[in-house]
């Protein structure tokens, strides 16, 4: 098995620089919060919305959130290899530019398998930026006394994701429908 070596925590981070630890903290906290609202527990909304446009039963619809947590869980290795020497910052830029790109994507789509493909980018994208690589940051940015109310912190808030997503997006959905139609002629007004 091959050795592995752990970085420590800067010990002026965390320490001296209490603030700047609150800032990544709180941003951690509210990008997990909308990243777990926006490319997870939204889906349950939009999942008999989407059935209905795409002509296709439920089933192939949950189908695509399967595919989407399996490219997640396919992506660990490699996210966690790239953590371990580079640390999160560039991986966490990227997969939130991407997970971006691919929700606007995911409102475009007109067949189940185009679904299919922009579920398992969104799958990969957020194997880069929901908690293993959050909890990555805290861990080599904190000092150990204070990792674990770092981590407690993010992980409470972004626990009311659902509880934010579900409502609004649903909000949403009965106002707006479940995507908005890129065109060059106005909406209707009817």
């Amino acid at each position: 098995m091959p050795a592995t070596t752990t970085v420590p925590a800067d010990p002026r981070v965390g320490g001296h620089h209490t603030v700047q630890g609150r800032r990544i903290v709180a941003a951690l906290a509210v990008t997990q919060t909308v990243g777990y609202g926006t490319l997870y527990y939204a889906y349950a909304v939009l999942l008999n919305p989407m059935a209905t446009t795409l002509g296709a039963s439920t089933t192939a619809v949950t189908g695509a959130l399967t595919a989407s947590v399996l490219a997640g869980a396919l992506m660990a290795i490699p996210v966690g290899r790239w953590l371990d020497r580079h640390g999160g910052r560039a991986l966490m830029t990227v997969g939130s530019a991407s997970a971006t790109a691919l929700v606007l994507a995911w409102s475009q789509v007109d067949a189940v398998w185009q679904l299919y493909a922009v579920m398992i980018g969104i799958g990969a994208a957020g194997a880069m930026v929901l908690y293993e690589p959050a909890f990555a940051v805290i861990v080599t940015w904190f000092t150990p006394d204070r990792r674990n109310t770092a981590l407690l912190v993010v992980t409470i808030v972004a626990g009311f994701a659902s509880t934010i997503f579900l409502p609004l997006t649903g909000l949403l959905v009965e106002h707006l429908d479940w995507r908005t139609r890129w065109s060059s002629s106005p909406p209707s007004t009817d």
